[in-house]
C-alpha cells in the first residue's frame, strides 16, 4: 500500500513539497489553517536567481515581477555597491505559492489542533480527524507540529514589518541600511512600487521612523507582517519531519527562506521511507553553514558602532573580491574569504575558525 501522507501547512514548503510527492506518485494531504492560498504574505519575497534556475517545479514568468542587478550597503552616511546582473528576482509571493498548490488536495480554513504518535499519525483539525504514515511539518514559525510532536528544537523569534510603497525605484538594486539586529530595506517592486522593511524589535514603530527619516512619501498599499524563527536542531521524531519556517530553515544573516524550505523539500520528499536521511542530508549540506552564520549574528547583535564600522570599511574597500565570491544563498563564503583579514580575524575569527577547518 502506497504512505498515506498528511502536510500541514500551505506556503512554499508545504506545497512545493506536496508538489514533489506528487510527481512521485503520492496523494499528499495539505491542510491549510488560512481560508486562501498565498494570504497572508508574510515575506519580502526576494529570491536568488539559483533557486529559481534550480526548482525542481518551474516558477512561470508571472510570478516574478522584477530582476535585481545587485544592492547597496548603507551605515550612516558611508555605503557601498555590489553590482552583479540579473542575482536575484522580486517574486510575487502570493501567485507563487498559488501556483505551487495547483492540483494538489488542500482543506483551507482547518487549523490542525493536536496529533498523537501511535500506530499511525492521528491528526486532529478544527473540522475533522484524520490518520496518516508521515506527517511534514511546513506550518510556520510557531508550529503546532513541532510543539504537539515534542521537538526539542526552540527558536529564536525576530519580529518583521514591511509595507508596499507607492513609489518608482530609482534602478534594480536592493538598498539595505544595517540596523542591527538587522536591517532596513528597499527592495524596487515594479514600476510604481517598492517594498521597505525591518526586522527586529518594534518593526512597526522603527520603520515608520526610518521612512519619516529618509523622507519616504509614497502612499502606503499595503503592510505586512511576520516572524523570523532563527535556531538549529531536530527536525525529525520517527515519521515526522519539519520543513522550512517550522525547522528554522532561514538564512540567518538575512531571514531569508525560500531557498531553504524548497532545498529541505527536495530532501525530505526523496527521504520518505526514512526521514531520518532527510535529517541527515540537511544537516550535511546546511549545516556548517547555518552554524557559522548564527555565530556571526551573535557577534554583529552585540558589536559597537566603533567595530561595526570597522567591518563594514572592510567590506567597502573591497567589493571587487565580493562581487567575485559571494554566493546570494550561502553568505559564509564571505565570512570565509575575510577570515584571514586583520580586522575581521581579531572581531569574529575566535568564533567560526573551528567550523572552518
Amino acid at each position: 500500500m502506497p504512505m498515506n501522507v498528511i502536510i500541514v501547512g500551505g506556503g512554499v514548503a508545504g506545497c512545493y513539497v506536496g508538489q514533489l510527492l506528487r510527481k512521485k506518485g503520492f496523494t499528499p494531504l495539505v491542510l491549510e489553517e488560512h481560508s486562501e492560498i498565498g494570504r497572508p504574505v508574510q515575506c519580502s519575497g526576494l529570491i536568488g536567481r539559483e533557486t529559481v534556475d534550480s526548482a525542481k517545479v518551474p516558477f512561470p514568468r508571472h510570478v516574478i515581477l522584477r530582476r535585481i542587478d545587485g544592492a547597496t550597503f548603507y551605515l550612516g552616511e558611508n555605503h557601498f555597491t555590489i553590482e552583479r546582473d540579473n542575482a536575484a528576482y522580486v517574486v510575487d509571493r502570493g501567485l507563487l505559492d498559488k501556483h505551487f498548490s495547483q492540483g494538489l488536495c488542500i482543506n483551507c480554513g482547518e487549523k490542525v489542533i493536536s496529533l498523537e504518535n501511535g500506530t499511525q499519525i492521528t491528526v486532529t483539525t478544527t473540522k475533522d480527524q484524520y490518520t496518516c504514515d508521515r506527517l511534514l511539518g511546513c506550518d510556520g514559525p510557531f508550529s503546532v507540529v513541532r510543539k504537539e510532536a515534542g521537538f526539542s528544537l526552540n527558536p529564536s523569534f525576530y519580529p518583521a514589518a514591511q509595507y508596499i510603497v507607492r513609489l518608482a525605484p530609482e534602478d534594480d538594486f536592493v538598498h539595505l541600511h544595517v540596523h542591527p539586529p538587522f536591517f532596513f530595506w528597499l527592495i524596487p517592486e515594479t514600476e510604481e512600487t517598492m517594498r521597505v522593511g525591518y526586522i527586529g524589535p518594534q518593526p512597526v514603530s522603527h520603520l515608520n521612523r526610518f521612512m519619516e527619516r529618509k523622507e519616504i512619501r509614497g502612499k502606503i498599499l499595503e503592510r505586512q507582517a511576520g516572524l523570523i524563527p532563527l535556531g538549529y536542531g531536530e527536525i525529525v521524531r520517527k515519521r515526522i519531519a519539519l520543513i522550512g519556517d517550522s525547522a528554522c530553515q532561514v538564512k540567518p544573516l538575512t531571514g531569508g527562506g525560500i531557498y531553504y524550505s524548497m532545498k529541505a523539500s527536495e530532501m525530505a520528499a526523496q527521504c520518505l521511507e526514512d526521514l531520518r536521511d532527510y535529517e541527515k542530508a540537511w544537516k550535511k549540506n546546511f549545516g556548517t553553514e547555518i552554524k557559522i552564520c548564527l555565530r556571526i549574528r551573535k557577534i554583529y547583535e552585540t558589536m559597537s558602532r566603533k567595530n561595526l564600522t570597522r567591518v563594514f570599511n572592510v567590506f567597502r574597500e573591497n567589493t571587487s573580491i565580493i562581487e567575485t565570491v559571494a554566493d546570494f544563498e550561502r553568505h559564509s563564503s564571505i565570512i570565509k574569504e575575510f577570515a584571514t583579514n586583520p580586522i575581521m580575524f581579531r572581531l569574529v575569527g575566535s568564533a567560526v575558525r573551528e567550523l572552518l577547518r
